[in-house]
């Protein structure tokens, strides 16, 4: 029977082993020590952070944080590299190129420019604008010289014809109806050959129609005043009033002819009540009453303060003129007197046949400082209501009528005539005889115009026959009409049109003029001292100092 036996171990043999295995335990033990302690202390550490912390606030000193990179636009490259460069030049281009492109859209549409000057020359006015949009037909424009000439005011006909050739060509863009063209009369002299009656010179501008044309002269487009006292002279510009009325002109279905009376000295300047009719649309024409006969079509026969009597004959003409009953139209004759002026014994008892007469020994003069201008023979007068004329009597504040003589008016027995008082002096107006030095002291309202009209019947229709005695031949004046803080210019436009029945057929035109080269800015004396010294020699050179303070601190910190 065998007997298993547990082997035997000798204490000997495992003394070594264990030995070798605790030596590795106490290694391993002795490295764990030291961590442990770091970490107890890093526990301690962070504690007691935290209990700081939360008994003294956060820290003071918080931890630096990341440097951000700066932006490329305020990077050293962009500011000092040759990426500046570029982008300088650049922009300069962009900057030019929008410039170019703004002259280019400014030349091809000019209403796109703003008008910055202080008369508003350099750009149509609202009248005129109206008239050039409402135009239908087709318009020829040309001006008689190159478009270059008139955009350097080089023209040999003077002015500014820059203004000319701006105002034409903003016409032509805003009614495609209207086309403008430039003819150099050295260049192409056969041009002149189609309008030989014209005797066209450099700076004429003709527009013309199918209809009519019409010629437009330098002293048509500008004008000048002399001052007597300083002798400066005061340049005008008419180009806006010009234009409109030549559009009037060729544009209207019916043209009234006005015809003046050229053969007794007349006293009255016509000039001014043309350039009024012109707009209106009137064809004006002179003649000698005692030699011609009145011209076909005239719808208003002006007789302006004359010097010297009528004949018989020629108040016969008149008179046939007025009770024509084959012409189908309104008719008018108008008489101008002025104070000293008159005693015309064969013409004052053809005007009394019409109910009216001037007393040309007796001048109105205005008492009330505040109706008048300078002295009381240059007043204001009041438009009277009827018969409406068109426009209201409110539209016409200031009609200046100077040297006026007054005008009577009779209403009885005057076999179908009916007289008005078409314009009153005010009632502080009082009369003063030819040859005294003052007026008396009756004061009352004074009729200055005054209106005596009949009927003349044609077919089944009824016309006007109309005589207007006006007491002031100044009324009509140009320096007057053409003067835009007085209404003389809107009245006669109104009136005219009414005395002859042309008050739907055209939009009117009221003459005013503009300065050339008004200054925009003015300036005292003092200004001007304040201005050389105190802007020029102290506060210019302090702010160029200043800058330069500025710029160079800021170039030390770059």
């Amino acid at each position: 029977m065998n007997t298993e036996k547990e082997p035997h171990t000798n204490p000997d043999d495992a003394a070594p082993q264990e030995r070798a295995a605790g030596a590795e335990e106490e290694k391993a033990a002795s490295e764990a020590k030291p961590e442990e302690a770091k970490t107890e202390a890093e526990g301690t550490d962070a504690a007691s952070a935290s209990a700081e912390e939360k008994k003294d606030g956060p820290s003071a000193e918080p931890a630096p944080k990341k440097k951000k990179k700066p932006s490329f636009f305020r990077s050293e490259k962009f500011k000092h590299g040759s990426t500046a460069t570029v982008f300088t030049a650049g922009f300069i281009a962009v900057v030019i190129l929008l410039n170019v492109i703004v002259g280019i859209l400014g030349e091809r549409f000019p209403s796109m420019n703003l008008d910055m000057t202080k008369s508003g020359s350099n750009s149509l006015s609202a009248d005129a604008l109206k008239i050039v949009q409402g135009v239908k037909t087709p318009v020829d424009i040309t001006i008689c010289a190159s478009k270059q000439d008139c955009q350097s005011s080089m023209v040999t006909g003077g002015g500014d014809y820059a203004e000319v050739s701006r105002l034409f060509e903003e016409a032509a863009e805003r009614n495609a109806k209207i086309t403008l063209s430039y003819e150099d009369l050295d260049k192409n002299p056969t041009f002149a050959q189609q309008y030989k009656s014209d005797n066209l010179t450099a700076g004429d501008v003709i527009v013309h129609t199918g209809k009519r044309y019409r010629v437009l002269t330098s002293t048509d487009l500008f004008t000048s005043q002399t001052d007597s006292n300083t002798y400066a002279t005061t340049y005008y510009s008419n180009v806006d009033a010009s234009l409109a009325s030549a559009l009037n002109y060729v544009t209207s279905e019916v043209v009234p002819v006005a015809a003046f009376d050229t053969g007794h000295s007349e006293k009255m300047d016509p000039a001014g009540y043309k350039k009024i009719l012109s707009g209106a649309s009137f064809e004006t024409k002179d003649f000698n009453l005692l030699t011609d006969q009145i011209p076909d079509g005239t719808r208003l026969l002006v007789l302006g303060c004359p010097a010297s009597d009528y004949t018989d004959a020629e108040l016969e003409k008149i008179e046939k003129y007025l009770t024509d009953a084959s012409k189908a139209y309104d008719r008018t004759v108008l008489v101008s007197y002025s104070a000293g002026e008159g005693n015309l014994s064969k013409l004052d008892a053809y005007l009394a046949e019409w109910g009216l007469s001037a007393e040309g020994d007796r001048a109105i003069v205005e008492s009330d400082g505040s109706k008048y201008v300078s002295n009381g023979l240059n007043f204001f007068a009041e438009v009277q209501s009827t018969p409406d004329l068109g426009g209201g009597s409110a539209s016409y504040q200031y009609l200046l009528t100077p040297s006026a003589c007054p005008v009577s008016i009779k209403s009885e027995g005057l076999s179908g005539k009916t007289t008005y008082a078409l314009v009153k002096s005010s009632e502080t107006a009082a009369l003063m005889k030819t040859g005294e030095n003052a007026p008396s002291s009756d004061k009352a309202a004074q009729t200055v115009v005054a209106l005596s009209q009949s009927s003349v019947k044609n077919g089944d229709t009824t016309y006007h026959a109309n005589m207007i005695l006006s007491g002031s031949a100044m009324l009509f004046s140009s320096q007057i009409t053409e003067t835009s803080a007085f209404s003389n210019g809107a009245y006669l436009t109104t009136l005219s049109k009414y005395a002859t029945g042309t008050s739907q057929t055209a939009t009117d035109v009221v003459t005013t003029q503009r300065q050339l080269y008004a200054p925009d800015i003015t300036i005292s004396e003092n200004g001007i001292r304040w201005l050389g010294f105190g802007v020029f020699t102290i506060l210019f050179p302090l702010a160029v100092a200043v800058a330069g303070i500025v710029v160079y601190r800021r170039r030390r910190t770059l």
